[in-house]
């Protein structure tokens, strides 16, 4: 499969890409949480992502990566909707001003930097306590497991990373039938881009469930419909395509367990993704790819070992593709948030488009339209 020009923002497969592809292909694997030990979540580590990277795919509002929720320090749950009716305080038991489920969440991942935050749902009058017990049953299975009345007793709380599942960026979508920029191969639900409907800010439910089912059904369409006017296959050279922990290399297995440790400690300080500013996003970058480096060269792990890796080497590639594009958009827009660029600038009124894996680019890209100019904002 051969890559469309990054630099150009309409190219659609030709017919020598066209008869290089043998089948075609639905990615609908998910994003990427990073192994954050989010409730769902915890299983997306952007394998995905690899594969089509590793057919040439790009990728597109990778910036927009950096949601992180608030879940009880004890829990996995990151439904975020009851704490609208929390009081956030500090391990003294003052109140933290500015700190809210919404629009004070930056607040919240400062104070974590300098201790312990806690949670109580106290502005929850009884009917409405009622109410949230019928509506998110699993809410509250972390407190009832530990004893702990939510609505009377303060809770130790944290903010866990969940990445591009609960971000916008994703495989970039060329066309209404999901398809990517690899001729045969398409993408459905997080493992797309959702820029087109949500701008640079998204959550989880509604639109993204909508997403999700949409999605699958265009790219499910789109899919056959390529595979339909291919025809008979039969007698087709095929390759290989696959990389990072597949292959032999200098005799030291890679490590998936230890690399994704390494990974998580570049994305999960919130002085490196929550709060980014370019020096230490290009240090962290320095050391991203060091690792990919030693991983590319590294040999195939034995088969107990490879899912391992090749999730952690997913990892490793999702959060390149992240922070190069975050370097690329020198403003804050969305959940992107820059400390040295801190407010929105309409030159950076664009589309981020990257890719690679040994050599990580990226390219600006034009809005397709006036109204997702809006959307964006």
């Amino acid at each position: 499969m051969n890559r469309v020009n990054p630099e150009t923002s309409d190219d659609k497969p030709t017919k020598s890409c066209r008869e290089a592809v043998e089948f075609a292909v639905v990615i609908a694997t998910g994003g990427c949480a990073f192994l954050s030990k989010t409730l769902g979540s915890n299983v997306l580590t952007g394998d995905g992502y690899l594969l089509a990277a590793e057919a040439g795919a790009e990728f597109t509002s990778m910036e927009f990566s950096n949601a992180y929720a608030i879940s009880p320090a004890f829990g996995s749950v990151t439904k975020t909707l009851f704490y609208s009716w929390a009081s956030f305080t500090d391990e003294q038991g003052s109140v933290i001003p500015g700190a809210s489920s919404k629009g004070g969440r930056s607040v919240i991942a400062r104070a974590l930097r300098k201790g312990p935050v806690y949670a109580q749902l106290d502005q929850a009058d009884a009917e409405t306590q009622r109410h949230m017990r019928v509506s998110q049953p699993n809410f509250f299975l972390p407190f009832d497991r530990t004893g702990i009345d939510p609505f009377t007793q303060r809770f130790p709380i944290t903010l866990r990373l969940e990445g591009t599942v609960r971000g916008t960026g994703g495989l970039r979508i060329i066309d209404d039938s999901c398809a990517t920029t690899v001729p045969g191969l398409y993408a459905a639900g997080d493992a797309a881009t959702r820029e087109l409907i949500c701008g640079g800010f998204t959550g989880g439910g509604s639109h993204n469930a909508a997403w999700a089912m949409s999605s699958g059904y265009w790219a499910g369409q789109g899919a056959a419909e390529f595979a339909r006017q291919l025809g008979n296959t039969s007698g087709r050279q095929s390759f290989r395509r696959g990389t990072v922990g597949l292959r032999s290399g200098n005799g030291r297995p890679l490590q998936g367990g230890a690399l994704a440790r390494s990974v998580q400690d570049e994305v999960f300080p919130y002085e490196l993704n929550y709060f980014r500013e370019a020096g230490r996003l290009g240090e962290s970058l320095g050391r991203l790819d060091a690792l990919w480096s030693d991983a590319s060269a590294a040999d195939a792990p034995d088969d107990q070992e490879l899912l391992r890796a090749r999730e952690a080497a997913a990892m490793l590639a999702t959060a390149r593709w992240m922070y190069r594009s975050a370097l690329a958009r020198q403003e804050s827009r969305g959940m992107h948030r820059r400390d040295d660029y801190p407010e929105q600038d309409d030159r950076y009124l664009h589309f981020v488009t990257t890719g690679g894996l040994d050599d990580v680019w990226t390219s600006a890209r034009p809005l397709a339209s006036k109204q997702y100019a809006e959307a964006a904002e």
